[in-house]
């Protein structure tokens, strides 16, 4: 049977990366129980869309299935709106697990998938091949003849070095790598986040299924799939997107101890700057890490402790950013703006540390507000946006906001966007300042489109990227 596993990154600032660990991980599952006949539906331009009934025409699948954050909701459902009957509809991923109502707004929508989807969809594809009701498998949310079974969902998989190595093949990574020059390959080592912050989708995620949320991969598991990335592919780098990268010391030292022998080559990963030791940055260097990405979000430690629910305090921040650099690792930081309560001056604050920290790479992002979150019904509360099912026209994530505060307008939220990286580097490099003047601009894309040629040369001067 056919089965068709897609995803859009549509009007997204710098978000397009063409790969999504959970379908990697559900189509491995799939075919090594013999649903071999996959393919990718993968959309990043609007008109994109409107291919898409002749994409399903050509390919003549059975089973569609997405994966969605609420971003990309509005996308997703206008596939789902577009497809014929008898083609079995189904969404996955952060947003139907946050939100799991959002099958009402889509009469469409056969079902979703409510937290981990490898076993789900293996059941699903069963189903529909053996001609079965699939109306009673665990995590599943299945419409039948206009009502919903809500079924319970089962445990989080306990053992993550039960599941095959995530099948990067579906996504023709080579080509990316050779057509973007960024030579990198994305891989995760471990599920789940012990913290709670209040504009993160981990707290409800880590309710939505019973057992530990956090998981951790055997260094073993890790280094078999690495090697068998480095066998097949050509690339220079890894990025491992875990949340908090090695937050297990044994996983972490026997990886430290075999990496560099057995893999050797540089990779980029995430840091908490609560868990962060001397120590564990020396050796996370010593093994290959170029550089690590802090979590600042906030410059204002009032907004960071009260609105964000994360503790730790400017001076921590600052003490993490100067252990990895004395390790010798690069630092880039994670920066939001349009908070809740946020004011311009507050955002300054934002501008300032980043000014002492001067990393190699500092991004920022609208705050968005995900239903299901914490900070989601803060903004409700204070009447900050009205819920709607469609996105503003010209609305483009990351860049823009949907928050409508008086003390902060929409405006200045998007002018703090496009001149954070000028602010910061001005007093430090004025060739970096105006690149990054270039880049957070309405028109970032196309520079960045256009020094394709050039992307090599961008990263010595960039440093960090």
């Amino acid at each position: 049977m056919r089965i068709l596993l897609g995803f859009t990154e549509l009007n997204q600032k710098f978000g397009a990366l063409g790969f999504q660990h959970g379908i990697a991980s559900i189509s491995a599952v799939l075919k090594q129980h013999g649903f071999n006949d996959i393919g990718l539906a993968y959309f990043t331009e609007q008109e994109h869309l409107d291919r898409w009934e002749q994409d399903l025409a050509r390919n003549r699948p059975e089973i569609v299935g997405f994966y969605s954050t609420a971003e990309q909701f509005p996308y997703v459902r206008q596939l789902v709106e577009r497809t014929p009957p008898g083609i079995f509809t189904i969404v996955g991923g952060a947003h139907p697990t946050c939100f799991p109502e959002c099958i009402d707004k889509v009469p469409r929508l056969d079902a979703i998938c409510v937290g981990e989807g490898e076993y789900p969809m293996l059941e699903l594809a069963r189903a529909i091949r053996d001609g079965h009701d699939p109306s009673s498998i665990q995590n599943l949310w299945v419409r039948r003849n206009g009502q919903v079974t809500r079924n319970h969902a089962r445990p989080f998989i306990e053992n993550l070095d039960e599941l095959p190595y995530e099948d990067l093949d579906l996504f023709n990574p080579q080509e990316k790598i050779d057509r973007y020059g960024l030579a990198q390959v994305r891989m995760m080592t471990s599920r789940g986040c012990p913290y709670q912050c209040t504009y993160c989708s981990n707290k409800r995620l880590s309710e939505a299924q019973e057992g530990r949320y956090v998981r951790y991969r055997s260094a073993a598991h890790i280094l078999g799939e690495l090697n068998e990335l480095v066998r097949k592919y050509r690339f220079q780098e890894i990025v491992f997107d875990d949340d908090i990268f090695m937050m297990n010391k044994a996983v972490m030292g026997e990886f430290c101890e075999r990496y560099p022998k057995e893999v050797g080559k540089p990779f980029v990963f995430c840091g908490r700057v609560e868990m962060c030791t001397s120590e564990m940055l020396r050796k996370l260097k010593a093994a290959g890490g170029r550089r690590i990405d802090f979590g600042v979000e906030s410059g204002n430690e009032h907004i960071r402790r009260t609105i964000l629910k994360r503790q730790m305090s400017n001076q921590k921040i600052l003490d993490a950013c100067r252990m990895a650099r004395e390790a010798g690792l690069q630092v880039k930081t994670l920066n939001m703006v349009g908070l809740p309560d946020e004011t311009p001056e507050a955002h300054l604050d934002t501008v300032r540390i980043n000014q002492q920290i001067n990393p190699e790479v500092a991004s920022i992002f609208a705050f968005f507000p995900y239903p299901g979150t914490e900070a989601y019904d803060i903004c409700l509360e204070k009447g900050y946006f009205t819920p709607t099912d469609d996105l503003p026209k010209g609305y483009v994530s990351r860049r823009d906001t949907l928050l409508s505060m008086p003390q902060f307008p929409k405006r200045e939220i998007e002018r703090c966007v496009s001149r954070f990286g000028f602010r910061i580097y001005r007093q430090h490099s004025l060739v970096k300042a105006v690149g990054y003047l270039l880049i957070q601009s309405r028109h970032g894309e196309l520079f960045l489109t256009l020094s394709r040629p050039f992307r090599k040369v961008l990263r010595r001067v960039l440093k960090g990227f």
